[in-house]
């Protein structure tokens, strides 16, 4: 099992610079995967999401890149025929208008054109083989945090599960009880609406009956019994599996409703409550489960 949550990070030095990078993730429905590079290392960009989405289903990531360069990383080049048919621009606007001018140098270099970086494929090509394996040491580190959460939730999720199933067991001996249950205070109601006339025992019987079928909740245990079983078999799974435990702590909280709504017996009604307060632990947990 792995967590939403992680951390990760590496720094190391390449062939043009120092790179610092830090990858951290929080709970998510989908996969969303967020870059900040820096302007010239956008080229990288498709490949680092490549090797991140093959890595993580579900989370919200978010990768950080600072990059020092040395003085060897950049090769700025000028334009100057460019840069001359400015000048001269600017020199026959001054003549037509009569407006006196005198050549600046900062008038040219807000021209973008003219003062640009030369663009090196090669270079950033050659550059990501020195970088990649520090980028795959900060993936990793961040890998192994999600475990590590992924490993804490489970124990937790584990430990829930077993309550809710001793919770149900309890549930279970309880309703075995539902019959006299009814006897007794049907029993009780006659004797108290009409103390001096005998109670009809067919009559009562019949009566409990009715109540009984109506409270029978054998059928929703057994399905729980069910959901507790997968729900074990998907908890030891290493795949992504948060959506699967979600789908099925939704059909067990459905089941526990159908028997709260179904008997009005105070003990059980109180287990009731007991079982969706660790239902309710277990979807927050499973909330960051990848």
């Amino acid at each position: 099992m792995k967590s939403m949550t992680g951390f990760g990070h590496a720094e190391g030095e390449g062939t043009i610079g120092f790179y610092r990078i830090s990858i951290k993730s929080f709970n998510h429905r989908f996969s969303d995967i967020n870059l900040r590079l820096p302007r010239e290392l956008c080229v990288w960009e498709e490949n680092l999401i490549s090797y991140l989405k093959e890595r993580v289903s579900r989370g919200k990531v978010e990768l950080k890149l600072n990059f020092e360069p040395s003085e060897e990383a950049f090769s700025v080049e000028a334009n100057t025929l460019l840069a001359k048919a400015y000048l001269k621009a600017l020199h026959k606007l001054s003549s037509e208008l009569n407006i006196p001018y005198e050549a600046d140098l900062r008038d040219l270099m807000q021209v973008p054109e003219i003062i640009k970086l030369k663009e090196d494929d090669h270079r950033w090509l050659d550059e990501y083989q020195r970088f990649f394996p520090i980028f795959k040491e900060a993936v990793e580190a961040f890998l192994q945090y999600r475990l590590r959460e992924g490993e804490k939730l489970q124990h937790d999720l584990i430990q829930q599960m077993e309550k809710f199933r001793e919770l149900i067991s309890m549930v279970e001996e309880k309703s075995k009880n539902i019959p006299e249950y009814y006897r007794e205070k049907h029993n009780q109601r006659l004797k108290e609406i009409i103390p001096s006339v005998p109670v009809n025992e067919n009559l009562l019987a019949q009566e409990i009956v009715f109540y009984v079928d109506r409270s029978d909740i054998h059928e929703e245990i057994i399905r729980l019994k069910a959901h507790i079983c997968r729900f074990d078999d998907i908890l030891s799974r290493q795949d992504s599996i948060g959506r699967e435990l979600e789908f099925v702590l939704q059909e067990m909280n459905r089941e526990v409703n159908t028997i709260g709504s179904k008997t009005s017996n105070v003990e059980i009604s109180s287990l009731i409550i007991d079982l969706k307060t660790v239902l309710e632990k277990m979807r927050e947990q499973i909330q960051n489960v990848e």
